[in-house]
């Protein structure tokens, strides 16, 4: 099952809000939730709109209706907190940096894993590495964490390619976004793996240009998947977000 979640840590004065990204779930974030939860922090994982359904839902939804509903999720949750996180993994991270934008929201800061100012479409390597996901067992461990953190339920009888609408609007959220960078404000950290089929390790050099008027800082893995993690890289991820909440 694919749902948002609420961790709520009494007395907390630091929420943060997880948010997957195209046709992922909040099932991704549980080790790091649970992690920034024992750290003392409420924690919320949210379900965007036309996710953990069919694809008939989804392609119904749009980045609209996915930006408003995070920042319907940041309008109950900050009356209570006085510090807000965002944490974005591919396509959640832009718009959690365009939620970070509005001064209202007052956001204390955004970590990026594996968002996107490039994607990966000819590149030789990308394309290899996406045969090697398809001809791999359904009970091995690289597939099995895909297809569980595919939210968005595929037709059995083909190969449902993604809305042609749904498409352009995720390239041009990530043009919008490039474009808005210097309006950021707010410290950012990104961690990206050299080996993500998906999205482009370049988009770690776009960002740390584009985003000249804040802190920021770039991480780097080296065989992680997209939306695959092997432990050891897992706990890096898991420590550069715990250090980026506490060094605020």
């Amino acid at each position: 099952m694919h749902n948002p979640t609420f961790l709520k840590c009494d007395g907390a004065d630091t929420v943060v809000i997880f948010i997957h990204g195209l046709f992922g779930s909040p099932n991704q974030f549980v080790e790091l939730a649970d992690a920034v939860y024992n750290m003392g922090c409420t924690c919320k994982c949210v379900l965007l709109p036309g996710h953990g359904g069919g694809m008939s839902e989804f392609a119904k939804s749009g980045v609209a209706d996915w930006q408003q509903h995070l920042q319907n999720e940041i309008d109950k949750i900050k009356l209570d907190h006085k510090k807000i996180f965002l944490v974005g993994h591919s396509m959640g991270g832009l718009l959690a940096l365009n939620s970070s934008m509005l001064k209202e929201n007052n956001i204390s800061g955004v970590f990026l894993i594996a968002t996107p100012l490039k994607v990966h479409i000819v590149d030789p390597k990308s394309i290899l590495r996406k045969r090697q996901l398809l001809q791999l067992p359904r009970d091995n461990e690289i597939k099995s964490a895909y297809m569980k953190l595919n939210s968005v339920k595929m037709p059995k009888r083909f190969v449902y390619l993604p809305p042609v609408r749904t498409i352009r609007e995720f390239y041009k959220l990530m043009k919008q976004t490039e474009k808005r960078l210097p309006e950021v404000f707010v410290p950012v950290h990104m961690i990206h793996s050299r080996s993500d089929e998906t999205t482009s390790y370049k988009s770690a050099t776009l960002f740390y240009k584009g985003l000249r008027n804040t802190q920021r800082a770039t991480f780097s893995l080296d065989k992680s998947w997209h939306a695959f993690y092997y432990g050891d890289e897992q706990e890096v991820v898991r420590d550069k977000l715990l250090e980026f909440i506490q060094q605020d």
